[in-house]
């Protein structure tokens, strides 16, 4: 009760000191003109904001799916300077700092006519996660990160400059430095057998396993890329040049922090595994794993790239270009991962922990020394012909050569836990990695363009990329003990195949009505043939999409307007292992209707709504897969449904009035068939209505005040990460 009377006071004193300082900077305002546009746009202004949310329920999950954190934010929204400092420079400035929220710019930039331009800027902002793993119903399992409210940070410093001068070469000068910082919830979670499934002490009476990834897991970032880029076009004749140099220097250290098997130890000595069999109790079937896997890179890389287009004549068009890109990197891991078991003399645990000489280690390890070199030369060649005014035809073929490769050396560190005396046995060793890659790649394409039949327009668009290549790559691996397996070397044919293939029109048909259509196909596959030391080895993965975009727009008066959309996709996987067993995976069909009404009958009102429905499934092996899988299986339905209403109406002269209601429903959750398995289908409700007004204190003052009410229940988390709540808005705009 403290905690939320505290938070409840921080938001009402922020609002409270808003509204204050902007009243006392509005004292002798004069009233507008009764002539004047009510709301006219300025070229220099200052708006001034703040917003406070009263959340009960999960805050976090509020914060993410928001993106303003449970206490509001308050500052400078937007600001916006323009001054002539000089008789043909400009100098613009914008703005904004709203803490809470934590989203900042400071920018300037100042213009010379028909001489360039520079400008320097800074801007951050924050995104908020939420840090939650998954929800099991049979026990109503959660286990989220104790600190759920996550996030991260963005930032970039740049510097633009521009020398334009009239016929003279344009040259391009900027450089920018871009971080990210910060925490954010991860999608590989750890285990738990903290789900209410039976488990005994045989094997053979646990048809399905208790064992659930659903304990969430942590991402930490911290992340640095800086480039440097000239860019020089010139003209010369018929032919537009563009020459650029650009270098990227990336530094990376991103952690990911996981527990499994939290609140889980297995006794020492050891259950029985024989008859009679007996409920084990989950707290015992496994032992608690924690730690974290870093992972580092450095890299330096130099881009080369030049463009050319020339005007043959006409009704025809050469372009092309060329790219080289020379890219280093120095890779590090850090993947450190304890065990803990008990033993004769109580808990003990150890990083790379197992038990038995024979054992298996948690795999933890130290990079020694890693690095990879990529370089990449690509260009391509078109032609564009308009052989009408009409009718264009566009072809051009792109190539692109890589070659890449990447060694490290990493140390497996493994420990023996002697459970009889508690003694660990530190088991460290020296395992190398190695890895080439070679892709030769072209890419046909072909466009088509005609409006020569009256409010017609077709297009059509090909595209077949084919990408045969050569990988090898030698990697070993820490086996029982804690010692290096055998080194397992691969060297497969590698051949990409991708096409991507639309026909689309646009009909005017009349005044009132306009159509539009377009059919798609995609069809990819990736093969991996093994030759050498893999020969007979196989795999093949291919997908294959087919679908629709249709859009119709009436519009029977100047008034009215519907606009009705239809997207429909088909899509199939295949597959193909070593043994020559191909199998389909994976299908999936989607169809999304929508549509929009505006309506404004007069200059006073205004209405508008959209509604989208979307029907969706993605396919499993259920229910091919049969017997006991199909209790742990399902297929992910996410049928759902959207929509949202805005009604605005001019009170006064000097005031409108508007309302805002959503609304989102999803319906596929079922927590109750089979009870062993997770459904993959979402179930959630979400509403929110927000009315609001915008009133003219004077020639020069502006308010906007929002007040509204939102209300989220997420079945999907157990119900867990739902919330609700009012919220207030306040706002000054000012012109400067």
């Amino acid at each position: 009760m403290h905690a939320n009377a505290s938070r409840l006071r921080r938001r009402v004193r922020r609002l409270a000191a808003l509204t204050l300082a902007l009243s006392l900077t509005g004292t002798g305002l004069r009233a507008a003109p009764p002539e004047a546009d009510a709301f006219p746009n300025f070229d220099s202004y200052i708006k001034v904001s703040g917003q406070a949310p009263f959340v009960s329920g999960d805050a976090a999950a509020y914060a993410e799916r928001h993106q303003v954190p449970e206490d509001g934010s308050y500052g400078i929204e937007d600001l916006h300077l323009v001054r002539d400092v000089g008789e043909s420079t400009t100098m613009v400035i914008d703005g904004k700092a709203l803490l809470g929220s934590e989203d900042y710019l400071g920018k300037v930039n100042f213009a010379k006519s028909e001489f360039g331009s520079a400008e320097f800027g800074y801007k951050s902002f924050r995104t908020f996660y939420n840090g939650i793993g998954g929800f099991f119903p049979k026990n109503g399992a959660w286990m989220p990160l104790s600190n759920q409210e996550l996030h991260t940070d963005r930032a970039s410093l740049w510097v633009d400059l521009k020398l334009a001068i009239p016929d003279k070469p344009a040259l391009h000068l900027r450089y920018s430095n871009d971080t990210r910082e910060g925490q954010k919830d991860s999608t590989i979670w750890g285990d738990t057998d903290l789900t209410g499934i039976p488990i005994y002490n045989v094997s053979s009476m646990n048809p399905v396993s208790a064992n659930k990834k659903i304990v969430a897991s942590l991402f930490e970032m911290d992340e640095r890329q800086q480039n440097l880029s000239a860019t020089l076009t010139h003209t010369i004749g018929n032919t537009d040049l563009v020459f650029e140099i650009v270098k990227n220097w990336t530094d990376s250290d991103n952690t990911r922090w996981s527990n499994r098997y939290p609140g889980e130890l297995k006794p020492y000595p050891a259950l029985s595994t024989s008859p009679p069999a007996f409920l084990v109790p989950p707290t015992q079937a496994n032992n608690f794993i924690n730690g974290f896997d870093q992972q580092l890179s450095n890299t330096d890389i130099w881009s080369y790239t030049g463009k050319f287009t020339t005007r043959l004549t006409e009704k025809l068009t050469l372009h092309g270009g060329f790219l080289y890109r020379d890219a280093s990197a120095d890779i590090a891991g850090n993947r450190q991962m304890a065990l803990h078991v008990m033993t004769a003399v109580g808990e003990v645990s150890a990083i790379g922990g197992f038990t038995g000489s024979t054992g298996r280690p948690t795999y933890s390890y130290q990079t020694q020394s890693g690095s990879t070199e990529q370089q990449i030369l690509s260009g391509n060649l078109g032609l564009t012909y308009r052989p009408t005014t009409d009718f264009t035809i566009g072809l051009a073929l792109k190539g692109e050569s890589l070659e890449m490769e990447g060694t490290n050396l990493v140390n497996y560190t493994s420990a023996e836990i002697i459970q009889s005396t508690g003694v660990v046995r530190p088991v460290n060793s020296l395992a190398p990695n190695t890895a080439k890659r070679t892709e030769d790649t072209w890419t046909p394409e072909l466009d088509l363009r005609y409006s020569g039949i009256k409010n017609l327009a077709l297009y059509a668009t090909f595209e077949y990329l084919h990408s045969p290549g050569d990988e090898q790559s030698t990697s070993t691996g820490v086996g029982g003990g804690g010692v290096p397996g055998t080194a397992t070397t691969t060297t497969n044919d590698v051949n990409v195949d991708h096409g991507n293939y639309k026909v689309g029109a646009n009909w005017t048909a009349t005044s009132y009505l306009t159509l539009r259509g377009e059919i798609f196909y995609k069809d990819h596959e990736n093969e991996f043939v093994g030759y050498g030391v893999s020969a007979g080895g196989r795999y093949l993965l291919g997908y294959q999409f087919e679908g629709y975009k249709l859009t119709a727009i009436v519009k029977p008066c100047a008034t009215l307007g519907f606009t009705a959309r239809y997207i429909g996709q088909d899509g199939t996987m295949d597959t193909t292992v070593d043994a020559g067993a191909s199998y389909d995976s994976m299908d999936s069909t989607s169809h999304i209707i929508g549509g929009t009404i505006d309506w404004n009958p007069n200059k006073q009102f205004y209405a508008q709504l959209n509604l989208n429905v979307v029907f969706s499934t993605i396919q499993t092996a259920y229910p091919r897969a049969g017997g006991a899988a199909n209790d742990v299986l399902r297929n992910a339905d996410n049928d759902y449904w959207n929509g949202d209403l805005i009604l605005g109406f001019a009170a006064s002269k000097s005031t409108d009035l508007f309302l805002q209601a959503t609304a989102y429903r999803a319906d596929n959750y079922d927590p109750l068939a089979p009870p062993s398995s997770v459904s993959y289908g979402a179930g959630a409700k979400e509403y929110t209505v927000t009315a609001g007004l915008k009133h003219r204190l004077s020639d020069r003052l502006f308010l906007h005040v929002k007040a509204g009410y939102f209300d989220s229940h997420n079945e999907t988390t157990g119900g867990n990460t739902d919330y609700h709540g009012p919220l207030a808005y306040l706002s000054f705009d000012y012109s400067l």
